[in-house]
C-alpha cells in the first residue's frame, strides 16, 4: 500500500510539477492554432502534424506520471520516502522516461518532416539521414530502460533480487544519444535559413521566420544540459538530484512542437496584424513594331500576396495571365513604370513613337 505525500512538504516536487505543466500547455497552444489554421483554410492534416499531436500526448503522459511520482515523494530525498513507494515509484519513473524519449524522437521528426516538404536533392537526403538515426538512437534508448535488468521487474524494483547493466553503460548511451540529438536539433534549426532564402518574401519577414523556426536552438540547448545531468542516474539520492534531468526532458519536447508548428502559424500572425494586400500589377508591354504602332499590346499579371503559409511551404500560387483589351484610351500609347522614391510605384501612359521617330 502507497503513502501519498503531502505536498507540502515537497516543495521541490511542486516546483517541478508547476513548470512541466506549464510547458506542456504552451506547447498546446502552439499545436491547437497549428491545427485550426490549416482547417481553417480547408486544409488537410498531414505527416507532420500526426507526430507533432503524437509527441504532445507522449509529453502529456510523461508529465503526468511525474505528477504521480512528486505525490509519492519524487523530489524529496530519498531517506524521507516511505520504502513501499520505492516500487510503484520505480515502474512510474521508467515510464516517464520512456514516454519522454519518445517524445524527443516524434517531436524531432515531425520537424524533419516539416523540412522535407520544402527541400530537395542533397538537403532531403540530410534531413532523412537525420530523421533516421535520430529516432533509431532514441528508440534503443527507450528499450534499453525496460530491458537492462534480469528479472526485468528488477528495472522498476531495487530491492528485488537479480541483476542488472551497470548503470555506467545506460549513461554512456544516453550521452551519446543527446549528443547525437543536440547535433540533430541545431541543424534542423539552421536548415531553414538556407531554405527560405530561396522564397519570393520579403528579407524582413525571410530573416523573422527563419529565427522562429530556430527555436530548436533552444531545445539543442536544453539536450547539452541534459547531457550533462545524466550521471545523476547513478545519484545514491535520485529522487532528489534528478529534478533538473525531467525538466530537461519536458523542455526538450515542447520546444520543438513549438518550432515546428511556426511556419503554419506565420498565416495568423499576419493575418492579425496586417490588413490585407492590395493587388499588384505588373505590365509587360511589347516594343512597337510596324505591325502594332497603331495597336500596341500588354499583358498585364495580377500577383495577390496572400501570405499564407503556402510560400513557406513550397506551394507558390499560380499567376492567370491575360492579355488586357485594348480601347482608344490606350490605342497608339504605351506605358513606362518609375519608382517614385517612397517605396510605390507610378505608372505613366505615353504616346508610341512612330516609325520615322
Amino acid at each position: 500500500m502507497v503513502s501519498y505525500i503531502d505536498a507540502r512538504t515537497n516543495l521541490r516536487g511542486i516546483t517541478n510539477v508547476a513548470v512541466i505543466w506549464l510547458l506542456v500547455i504552451f506547447s498546446a497552444v502552439f499545436l491547437g492554432l497549428r491545427v485550426y489554421c490549416k482547417l481553417a483554410r480547408r486544409r488537410s492534416l498531414w505527416w507532420d502534424d500526426a507526430f507533432a499531436i503524437a509527441a504532445w500526448i507522449f509529453l502529456t503522459t510523461s508529465v503526468v506520471f511525474i505528477t504521480i511520482c512528486m505525490m509519492l515523494g519524487f523530489g524529496l530525498h530519498i531517506h524521507q520516502i516511505p520504502k513501499e513507494n520505492f516500487a510503484p515509484m520505480g515502474i512510474m519513473s521508467n515510464i516517464v522516461g520512456f514516454f519522454s524519449i519518445l517524445g524527443v524522437a516524434l517531436s524531432k521528426t515531425s520537424f524533419a518532416a516539416t523540412l522535407l516538404r520544402l527541400t530537395d536533392g542533397w538537403t532531403k537526403r540530410f534531413v532523412w539521414f537525420i530523421l533516421i538515426t535520430a529516432n533509431t538512437s532514441h528508440f534503443f534508448s527507450a528499450l534499453f530502460i525496460w530491458v537492462r535488468c534480469n528479472p526485468v521487474a528488477k528495472a522498476w524494483d531495487p530491492l528485488l533480487p537479480g541483476t542488472c547493466w551497470p548503470f555506467s553503460v545506460t549513461v554512456k548511451y544516453g550521452i551519446f544519444v543527446g549528443a547525437w540529438a543536440t547535433f540533430c536539433d541545431f541543424a534542423l534549426a539552421l536548415l531553414p535559413w538556407r531554405i527560405l532564402m530561396r522564397f519570393h518574401m520579403y528579407r524582413r519577414e525571410k530573416v523573422g521566420v527563419a529565427i522562429a523556426m530556430s527555436m530548436g536552438v533552444i531545445a539543442g540547448i536544453t539536450s547539452i544540459i541534459k547531457c550533462t545531468t545524466l550521471h545523476l542516474f547513478q545519484s545514491e539520492d535520485f529522487t532528489y538530484d534528478a529534478s533538473l534531468l525531467v525538466i530537461c526532458g519536458s523542455v526538450e519536447v515542447a520546444c520543438t512542437i513549438m518550432a515546428a508548428s511556426i511556419p503554419t502559424l506565420r498565416s495568423l500572425f499576419i493575418s492579425t496584424e496586417r490588413p490585407p494586400r492590395m493587388p499588384s500589377l505588373q505590365f509587360n508591354i511589347s516594343p512597337p513594331t510596324t505591325a502594332n504602332l497603331s495597336h500596341p499590346w500588354m499583358e498585364s499579371n495580377e500577383r495577390i500576396d496572400d501570405r499564407s503559409d503556402k510560400s513557406i511551404l513550397g506551394r507558390q500560387a499560380s499567376s492567370n495571365r491575360a492579355a488586357a483589351p485594348t480601347d482608344k484610351s490606350t490605342s497608339g500609347h504605351h506605358i513606362e513604370r518609375h519608382d517614385s522614391g517612397a517605396g510605390a510605384l507610378v505608372y505613366e501612359l505615353k504616346p508610341v513613337r512612330n516609325a520615322n521617330g
